[in-house]
């Protein structure tokens, strides 16, 4: 995690998944919410690279907590199902929605 870009994208989803877990509705999570359904609109348009990668695991399940994100869709377009940790958390966020 050399570049610079890279480690941006992942302490920009350290703070999304601390913005998740602190369970106060508002603006922020809104931007979340937006964030996350840009990045699922790019990956569905055929986007090379994702910037998903750099995401916590633990994100998913905080994401399906906010109403608007408990869509089976966008839970398997932001996890990575190669990975049996992914398949589990993809698992459990949809049994859960």
């Amino acid at each position: 995690m050399r570049d610079p870009l890279n480690r941006v994208l992942a302490n920009l989803f350290l703070l999304i998944s601390s913005i998740l877990g602190s369970r106060t509705a508002g603006p922020h999570t809104q931007f979340v919410q937006w964030f996350m359904e840009e990045c699922v609109d790019c990956l569905e348009q055929g986007s090379r690279g994702s910037i998903l990668q750099f995401m916590p695991f633990t994100t998913v399940s905080e994401l399906v907590k906010v109403s608007a994100m408990s869509s089976p869709k966008v839970v398997l377009a932001i996890t990575d199902l190669s990975l049996p940790l992914g398949r589990q958390v993809a698992a459990k966020a949809i049994a859960a929605l």
